[in-house]
């Protein structure tokens, strides 16, 4: 694992510079891509929002490809078990802006009633989105703000191939949140909690990924959060570290999850379950999205820590 990048593409031969990396990414020169004819066709954009509150997790999803374009939002109650969920997708882009960056850009869909964005800005160090939805059976306002320019906190950076071409993706650690989000009679103080969120950029046959994300408590100033891919990254206080391959054993409906180093046990519960459609570049695709309860234990350092509360996501196809 290669802790910098100067840019996405390398500044003499223009070819994309494969890696998993962690730290900053000073330039985005991915614009300067001699990309073919047919490679347009598979252009992919999109930004993946997760906002954990006490009582609220909310999963915003922005997204387009050359033909189409769409949002999906997801919204649980932790407390109740209530699950509501938004798909939205459409021919064309033209409800689809993105304008920027990867670290300094905005990303937005609207559809009527319905309006999604998320913006980050680099100058300032923050990223805010500002989203709304008002239908008979959604009253939907969100307005947060998260500070992005904490020195101790990493980010995951992996440039993979695709075809003949490339995909970026760009993982954010955990970050400080503020602002309120009301949902139909329910309003709550996003204070305390923490938003994450993943760029998706370059060349594929899907619209986005599908990423598997872990958030726990330890205490009320300690949160861990983990991405799974084929390697478990964890971020701790904003440090990050890779534990390898995970390994996956099922108990009935439940799923435990070990790492191969006995640095962490946690026990998956299911909650709830919602399906979302995927644009490919032909037609698309269902997949499901199960949030999970999790409890266990977490080795940071060499302590061995009770998780207080967590919860998962995991998507599959």
């Amino acid at each position: 694992m290669k802790e910098h990048l100067g840019s996405i593409l390398h500044p003499s031969t223009l070819e994309p510079l494969f890696g998993k990396y962690f730290g900053p990414v000073q330039i985005d020169n991915s614009k300067e891509y001699n990309a073919g004819f047919f490679s347009k066709f598979r252009s992919v954009d999109s930004v993946l929002v997760d906002i954990l509150g006490e009582k609220i997790f909310l999963e915003l999803r922005i997204y387009s490809t050359k033909f189409k374009s769409g949002a999906n939002l997801l919204l649980w109650n932790r407390e109740t078990g209530n699950l509501q969920e938004v798909s939205l997708i459409e021919n064309g882009t033209s409800s689809f802006i993105h304008q920027g960056s990867f670290k300094n850009g905005y990303w937005s869909f609207t559809k009527s009633d319905k309006r999604f964005n998320f913006r980050l800005d680099d100058n300032i160090r923050q990223g805010y989105t500002h989203s709304a939805i008002w239908e008979k059976n959604l009253n939907f306002q969100l307005d947060a703000l998260t500070y992005t320019g904490e020195k101790n906190k990493t980010w995951f950076t992996q440039i993979s191939p695709s075809g003949k071409d490339w995909i970026f993706k760009n993982h954010s650690p955990d970050l400080r949140v503020e602002g309120q989000l009301s949902w139909n009679d329910l309003s709550v103080s996003l204070e305390n909690g923490l938003l994450s969120y993943t760029v998706f950029k370059g060349y594929s046959s899907e619209a986005y990924p599908l990423e598997n994300r872990i958030y726990l408590n330890i205490s009320a100033k300690k949160k861990v959060h983990l991405y799974l891919e084929d390697e478990i990254l964890i971020w701790t206080n904003g440090e990050v570290l890779n534990l390898g391959e995970p390994v996956w054993t099922n108990q009935g409906k439940k799923k435990i999850l070990k790492d191969q180093n006995s640095k962490l046990e946690l026990e998956l519960e299911p909650e709830v379950e919602a399906s979302f459609p995927r644009p490919k570049n032909l037609g698309k695709e269902k997949f499901i999205k199960t949030l999970y309860t999790v409890s266990g234990w977490i080795k940071t350092k060499t302590k061995k820590e009770k998780i207080t509360n967590g919860i998962a996501l995991l998507e599959r196809q």
